[in-house]
């Protein structure tokens, strides 16, 4: 091996005195400097090549094989390296345009190895923290490219939540967006957007979606469990302000899949049932979670609507509201397909802009009186019916006329709370020994769930309840509660 010798510089001057390079050093040159880019390990290590004398033959037929003796010199944890090798290089001719010279091996202890395995057994790369400048130059000698796919889990993760703190620029999708924002008018097509909620923690960035499944996996799930390090810590979160807006919300992030997992886009029928059950069901069928939407994934929602609203999404029972229910309206019996669900804000209705006037609309009965409307009855159907049938989430409510009406509000949730018959562990246990059901009775009505008896008696109860005459209430507050500024929208004054 006296051919690997490191030779010092009183000997590296006599041999780098070869007046002329032959063509073949710049195809060795490129070999070297694609071995270097692979990593900025590598590109520490400051290859380089010179030529040590000439070639061992000079008739250049097509496809002629010639030995070149070369000085490879590079970093090791010693310091410089010098090694002096033995080249083989091929001459290619052909038509077509290209590097006609090709560097096959080094030849090594009378055998021939290729060039990329003799660089990593003499020149192996540094066990030790890279300094920034080789990261930059390296960054910069690889037309600031690299290798992705080989990146670890962790750090795609801190790539993508750099992206996702950078602000939303005036690009592509904000161009999008205004275009959405124009459908309706006429002879205007335009595609849409996508679930907002989703695209808007992104921006421009929202096209990282398309870039494979790992990627989709791991910026949904900055999108949908969020982080601290994030603008939007909490993650996925619904925010509306009406009823239409909520509703608007819910569907459009049940129109899409999370397609995080390979096949989680139905294309048979029976795919199609099974999507559908999840949707439905998704405690009771947790295999099928690969169906799963984006309305699975919501976290948080703040809440807010007008009195009639809130009272039909809550599905109020006192003084016949029954009646006024939507059949296939939007209820809290959504919130139980919300897997995620950690935490529901619910801003109690405040005075409507056109003052305490009762709207004509078929869908609700009056609910101010004339001569003196008392929202704070109207609040305690609403707050009363939140704390029974919201037992099992962690909600907060607030636009409480007073601090009275608050711990009415702790009372009866602590109340609903002790009186669960199960908790959620209970209800996933049970689940699991039935099977996702229990047997019904045989008097039960398909679809509905309630005994006809018991069905009955709650008509004749409601039917008693009209008659009772409670709507609109009349208001025997000592004070006005009509009047309070906590019924105020701000700038409505």
């Amino acid at each position: 091996m006296a051919q690997l010798k490191n030779l010092d510089s009183l000997e590296l001057t006599e041999l780098r005195t070869i007046s002329y390079e032959h063509p073949s050093i710049k195809c060795i040159r490129e070999a070297l400097r694609q071995y270097q880019l692979q990593s900025p390990a590598h590109f520490e290590l400051e290859l380089e090549v010179h030529q040590l004398s000439g070639s061992t033959n000079h008739n250049r037929d097509e496809n002629s094989t010639e030995m070149i003796k070369v000085l490879f010199q590079g970093h090791c944890i010693s310091g410089c390296l010098n090694i002096p090798a033995n080249c083989c290089v091929v001459l290619r001719r052909c038509r077509s345009e290209g590097k006609p010279w090709v560097c096959t091996g080094v030849a090594r202890n009378q055998t021939l190895e290729a060039l990329e395995h003799f660089l990593s057994s003499v020149f192996p790369i540094l066990d030790a923290p890279l300094r920034k400048d080789t990261l930059w130059r390296w960054w910069g000698a690889n037309g600031k490219k690299f290798n992705w796919t080989d990146l670890p889990t962790e750090l795609k993760e801190h790539v993508v939540e750099l992206c996702m703190h950078r602000p939303h620029q005036h690009g592509i999708y904000s161009e999008r967006l205004a275009r959405y924002g124009r459908r309706y008018k006429p002879d205007h097509k335009v595609q849409k957007i996508g679930p907002l909620e989703i695209v808007d923690q992104l921006g421009d960035w929202y096209q990282l979606l398309y870039v494979s499944h790992q990627m989709r996996a791991i910026t949904l799930r900055l999108c949908i469990t969020g982080g601290s390090g994030l603008t939007r810590s909490k993650g996925l979160c619904v925010a509306s302000f009406s009823y239409k807006s909520f509703f608007d919300s819910i569907n459009r992030l049940g129109d899409y899949y999370q397609m995080i997992e390979p096949h989680s886009v139905p294309t048979t029928s029976r795919e199609e049932v099974l999507s559908k059950c999840y949707r439905r069901f998704p405690r009771i069928y947790p295999n099928l979670k690969g169906y799963a939407t984006f309305r699975h994934g919501i976290q948080k929602i703040s809440l807010g609507m007008d009195f009639l609203s809130f009272m039909q999404f809550f599905e109020v029972q006192t003084g016949g509201f029954q009646r006024y229910h939507k059949v296939r309206g939007l209820t809290y019996h959504i919130f139980e397909r919300l897997l995620s669900l950690n935490e529901v804000v619910i801003g109690l209705p405040l005075r409507p802009r056109g003052g305490w006037k009762n709207t004509i609309s078929p869908g609700g009965p009056r609910l101010f009186h004339e001569e003196a409307p008392c929202p704070r009855s109207l609040h305690r159907l609403i707050y009363e019916r939140i704390a029974e049938v919201l037992a099992p989430y962690n909600v907060s409510v607030r636009n409480f006329i007073d601090e009275e009406e608050t711990q009415r509000f702790e009372f009866a949730r602590l109340e609903a709370i002790k009186a669960q018959k199960f908790t959620e562990v209970e209800l996933e246990d049970l689940y699991a020994d039935d099977g996702g059901g229990i047997g019904l009775p045989h008097d039960v009505e398909r679809g509905s769930g309630v005994p006809k008896t018991k069905r009955e008696k709650r008509e004749a109860e409601y039917t008693e309840d009209i008659h009772d005459g409670f709507f609109p209430p009349f208001c025997y507050c000592e004070e006005p509660c009509a009047s309070s500024h906590t019924f105020w929208v701000p700038g409505d004054r």
